[in-house]
């Protein structure tokens, strides 16, 4: 008896003809900030379905999507139960990052107009030029000679942090 009232349920709940196993388009109407998405599918045999998990296919990563962007629904397998979301269209990520297991973190950070790097060790930057502060005043570094007026000094301290190849 409980086992029909579950089907019966579950027919009234997900429609016949619809495949499980396929992706389906559907509209982003919000971000949880927990890689959990609000989604109103385009097919209308679905309801809105809240709080569906995000995923991005790569360990560690953390993104935010804007509201109105294009996801794919689909479903693990197959199961009508296990609703999952998966980036599709690009533009729609407000907040992109990369965390590693010993805490190792990138930040591409739309919504603060910033790019983030922390390590909690180092963090090298090795390249022919590196442009500070978009192109603003050079950069001294300790032991370089510098001029105020006519007087000629040498740098003696600085960041402790900081060292130039």
């Amino acid at each position: 008896m409980r086992e029909r009232a579950v089907r019966a349920l579950k027919a009234l709940v997900y429609p016949e003809g619809i495949d499980f196993l396929a992706l389906y388009p559907a509209e982003v109407l919000l971000d949880h900030g927990d890689m959990h998405l609000d989604l109103r599918p385009d097919d209308p045999r679905f309801p809105h379905l809240v709080r569906v998990p995000l995923r991005v296919f790569l360990p560690g990563a953390y993104v935010r999507v804007k509201s109105g962007s294009r996801v794919l629904l689909g479903f693990e397998g197959g199961n009508p139960e296990r609703p999952v979301a998966y980036l599709w269209e690009a533009g729609g990520t407000v907040v992109v990052e990369i965390r590693s297991v010993s805490g190792r973190r990138v930040r591409v950070d739309d919504e603060a107009g910033e790019i983030r790097v922390e390590d909690p060790v180092r963090v090298v930057v090795d390249a022919p030029q590196i442009l500070l502060a978009g192109g603003g005043p050079p950069v001294a570094r300790v032991g370089d000679p510098v001029q105020v007026g006519a007087a000629v000094g040498q740098i003696i301290g600085g960041s402790s942090k900081v060292f130039s190849g």
